[in-house]
């Protein structure tokens, strides 16, 4: 039986959900964590720093994970702004060649641990989480940037997220203390014990921490889809998973299920742009609808199996099922998932529906990188 949250708020807009996550942080007396793939330099960047700051500076203790590719750039200023004022920052898996190395350590030590960043380059912390006084957790695809509000002077990115409360907020809190630090991880499992009595398999909180709980979340998707009745509906901007993920979503569509997706037209990620389309005529052939997204930059990741539902920052793409540290959110309650069933039904425009005729009249350029980028895929 799904374990259920204390309360649980949905936004759909980038303006609502930092709102309703500054006034949490105005409010925070003890712990507040942050774990971030981008976060950015810029005025949504600058305005959450300040009020982070500014809990750290009244005695709330404040620790932020960054990505070192997402936020690459985070290490010239708002590291350093961030460290004097007292906040512990780490950057998980710093670039190589980029990230400045441990002062005071040998040729030897140098060589190792460049050796280890260029190993671990391919993995990456995607997550967006906040969680904060051990009962409130923030989870979806928001990441600290500007794109995502409506100041942004390239339009407003379409995101989705989550706040939520209940004991569930100290599973956030483990996995994060087993990135942060392992001695962190053992004292705060052993210290909270009474606490991690649930079930992960059954969380509402998909992490996918270790390679067994990834393998066991992409085998779940899988007998979800194989045994959908009524729908498969997939808001996604990056659309290039596995083979048998494929199959899944196209066998359910031959047994009658409505199989929609929608992705972008626009993307962040410009390989995207000819990558998506390998796929979709093999789908269409089964029987499912594929639109574009044209208003922003569709950057949000909701699931819709029958009943199931997720939100959160795993995409439908190699990177995620296989390399990155992920999370997403089984909703639960009635009413904002008709919310969610809701908003994906009036994101579709059936002018932008993507027919046979669209795929033979795509460039012969665009058809030939489509094919030659798939191969790079276990990368993307």
């Amino acid at each position: 039986m799904l374990e259920t949250w204390n309360s649980e708020e949905i936004f759909l807009d980038g303006d609502t959900y930092f709102e309703r996550l500054i006034s949490d942080i105005n409010s925070a007396q003890k712990y507040i964590t942050v774990e971030m793939y981008m976060f950015n330099d810029d005025l949504l960047g600058k305005k959450i720093s300040q009020h982070l700051v500014n809990a750290n500076l009244r005695g709330v203790r404040v620790e932020v994970i960054v990505d070192g590719i997402g936020s690459y750039n985070f290490n010239n200023n708002m590291n350093e702004y961030f460290s004097r004022n007292g906040i512990k920052v780490k950057i998980y898996n710093p670039l190589p060649f980029y990230h400045p190395l441990p002062q005071n350590i040998d040729l030897i030590e140098k060589i190792s641990i460049l050796t280890e960043r260029m190993w671990r380059l391919n993995r990456r912390n995607h997550r967006k989480i906040f969680t904060i006084d051990y009962k409130i957790l923030y989870v979806g695809s928001f990441n600290i940037t500007s794109e995502h509000i409506k100041d942004h002077n390239g339009g407003t990115w379409k995101d989705m997220g989550v706040r939520v409360t209940g004991d569930h907020v100290n599973f956030a809190i483990l996995n994060f203390k087993k990135t942060w630090k392992f001695k962190d991880f053992y004292r705060f499992r052993k210290k909270n014990h009474h606490h991690f009595n649930m079930n992960w398999r059954v969380s509402p909180m998909r992490l996918n921490q270790t390679v067994f709980m990834r393998r066991f979340l992409y085998k779940d998707l899988i007998w979800r889809m194989n045994r959908a009745k009524k729908r498969i509906w997939l808001m996604t901007p990056y659309f290039i998973p596995k083979r048998s993920l494929i199959k899944a979503i196209g066998k359910a569509a031959l047994s009658g299920a409505d199989v929609k997706i929608l992705i972008s037209y626009e993307n962040d990620v410009k390989l995207f742009k000819w990558l998506h389309y390998f796929y979709f005529r093999y789908l269409m052939k089964k029987g499912v609808s594929i639109y574009h997204y044209d208003k922003s930059i569709l950057h949000a990741k909701c699931y819709i199996i029958d009943n199931f539902i997720t939100i959160g920052s795993s995409n439908l793409n190699h990177r995620s099922l296989l390399h990155d540290l992920e999370v997403d959110m089984t909703i639960q309650n009635k009413k904002n998932k008709f919310i969610i069933e809701s908003n994906f039904m009036n994101s579709l425009n059936e002018e932008k529906k993507i027919t046979m005729e669209y795929l033979s009249n795509r460039p012969w350029l665009d058809k030939i990188l489509s094919k030659f980028i798939f191969l790079f895929r276990y990368w993307l």
